[in-house]
């Protein structure tokens, strides 16, 4: 593929309209301050010619921008570290971070304005082109992305006055578009990033054809977490039975402090303590990360796999599912697969043990729930484990139970625990929930929020969604909408796209039964299939793509 030129055409900070009534300064959450350190959440939306043109004008697109931030004003806010007392309080411990916006000093969204002399249609096949596999790595994904961009805390330290969020909006020859948003991770996790960029569609929607705005209801309050902590997460010392309990739940606590050897250079600086905690009698060396399991200079092809709706029925029957111990769900089925699959395609010995690393959210698993528009990263990391022998013997099943019993573990008793600890590590960014070495299989769902349905008033869903994740880690989307059959066989007409023109709606995971009185029933995400988005090692990807697809 011939790299097509791309002009950067402006460059600016978008600011909400209308601006925040007072200024506010908010301390981030327990689980947002460990995440400083990860990627940040952030997609390409990539869609073909509207039959309006203006729908897709950039000034239109900007200043739905500036109004959607008036709902999202921590996002145009400037992140600062907590300054650091031994004795304070939970949020005065090392590295904690706060957000503070509706000042002169606000960095703003970092927007930048560019055009591409290609058209679309030359750079991203459409879905039935790239078919059941779809190797995406000649696609120049960086010119559209903004990744040649500083966000705020890109090495975990920076800030400097740096945004927040960045979002590049590239048109192309043909009068398609690319809409490119990214987060700081602190500030949201998938769930709080996708619901910004379909509320940000869904205004620009109801500006586009002067109809009333819509009604947004995001929640930005770390404390609705934070206060369901168990124990005092202020105290001057961790409690010991907490701590102990907490330890058993499925989270890796790799710890960056005790793995400079062997660290690749990129990383050396977060394998020593900053000199302000060097003389506290911090805790012991833990569990170094593995580094001879992972080389990260190896190349790692990205590939677009597709499943259908009916892979992933035979996957899910194949565990029986009726089996109410376990009660299995189909996402258990597809994780169940895609880690068996990968281990056998990178060899792992039998004996040795295996890791899948998943992101939790903590939002419906809590008691009682967590508001669903929550921002911020009410989750964090865990994993399942086994042995390279239920893999290499195709025992799906019992991974699939291993996944099922991690999921378990974590629920409205046992998470309030994971916050005291977290709450009490000294240094927010000592320990890491996750690896990509070999042993390690690392995925993220980003299944049931409407990724692939932002309609910014076109009334037609995106050509491609490129989620734009670092090359070790897995990502899930749904895919290919349409009429679909379901499991009443039954014919369901999808209208989803209908409800966006009409602004009725963000999800479009809607339909309505044809012949039917039944109304409207919600579409399973996997109705239409799922897209699995992955990078890895030439040879073994060499080997994935000969396995059985169930």
């Amino acid at each position: 593929m011939t790299t097509p030129t791309v002009t950067v055409l402006s460059h600016t900070f978008t600011q909400p309209d209308p601006p925040p009534d007072t200024a506010k300064s908010i301390t981030l959450g327990i689980p947002d301050n460990a995440t400083a350190g990860y990627s940040p959440p952030q997609a390409i939306w990539f869609y073909d010619t509207p039959k309006d043109q203006d729908i897709f004008s950039t000034k239109a697109l900007t200043k739905s921008l500036q109004r959607v931030l008036s709902s999202y004003p921590a996002y145009a806010g400037r992140l600062e570290h907590i300054p650091y007392r031994p004795d304070g309080d939970w949020s005065e411990r090392f590295g904690r971070l706060r957000v503070n916006y509706g000042t002169d000093s606000d960095p703003g969204v970092e927007t930048v304005i560019a055009h591409c002399e290609a058209p679309l249609a030359s750079l991203i096949p459409n879905a039935e082109q790239r078919g059941r596999v779809w190797n995406a790595s000649d696609v120049p994904f960086e010119l559209f992305s903004g990744q040649d961009i500083k966000i705020a805390l890109h090495d975990g330290l920076e800030m400097g006055g740096l945004p927040a969020a960045i979002v590049k909006m590239t048109t192309f020859a043909c009068g398609g578009i690319a809409i490119a948003a990214r987060l700081q991770h602190v500030l949201g996790d998938a769930q709080a990033f996708l619901q910004f960029v379909r509320d940000w569609a869904a205004t620009h929607r109801a500006m586009a054809r002067g109809l009333p705005l819509p009604v947004l209801t995001p929640i930005f309050n770390p404390r609705i977490l934070d206060e369901r902590g168990a124990g005092d997460i202020n105290g001057a010392k961790p409690e010991k039975g907490i701590i102990d309990a907490a330890q058993k739940l499925p989270v890796h606590r790799y710890d960056w402090w005790a793995s400079g050897p062997d660290c690749p250079e990129p990383f050396q600086h977060r394998t020593k303590p900053s000199p302000e905690l060097q003389d506290t009698g911090s805790s012991p060396l833990g569990l170094p990360l593995p580094w001879k399991d992972w080389d990260t200079t190896q190349p790692t092809p990205h590939y677009v796999l597709h499943y259908t709706a009916e892979d992933i029925s035979k996957m899910y029957h194949s565990l029986a599912p009726t089996d109410t111990e376990y009660s299995f769900s189909r996402l258990d089925a597809l994780l169940a697969h895609l880690w068996a699959s990968i281990v056998r395609s990178r060899n792992i010995p039998p004996s040795d043990p295996i890791f899948l690393n998943f992101a939790f959210n903590f939002r419906t698993r809590m008691t009682p729930p967590l508001p669903s528009s929550l921002l911020g990263v009410p989750a964090c990391m865990i994993h399942a484990t086994s042995s390279a022998s239920s893999a290499h013997n195709h025992e799906t099943r019992s991974l699939a139970i291993a996944i099922r019993k991690a999921i378990k573990s974590m629920n409205g008793e046992t998470i309030p625990l994971f916050l005291h600890e977290v709450a009490h590590q000294v240094d927010t960014q000592r320990y890491w929930q996750l690896f990509g070495g070999r042993h390690h299989v690392m995925v993220t769902s980003w299944l049931q929020h409407g990724m692939c349905e932002v309609d910014f008033g076109a009334g037609m869903r995106p050509r491609f969604v490129e989620a734009l994740m670092p090359g070790w880690i897995m990502q899930l989307m749904e895919s290919r909408y349409g009429d679909y059959i379901d499991e009443d066989g039954e014919l369901v007409v999808d209208d989803a796209c209908s409800k966006m023109v009409n602004g009725n709606g963000h999800g479009g995971d809607l339909g309505t039964k044809a012949a039917s009185t039944s109304g409207k029933k919600e579409r399973p995400w996997y109705s239409s299939g799922v897209d699995i988005s992955f990078n890895l090692e030439a040879d073994v990807l060499e080997k994935l793509l000969q396995e059985p697809l169930y």
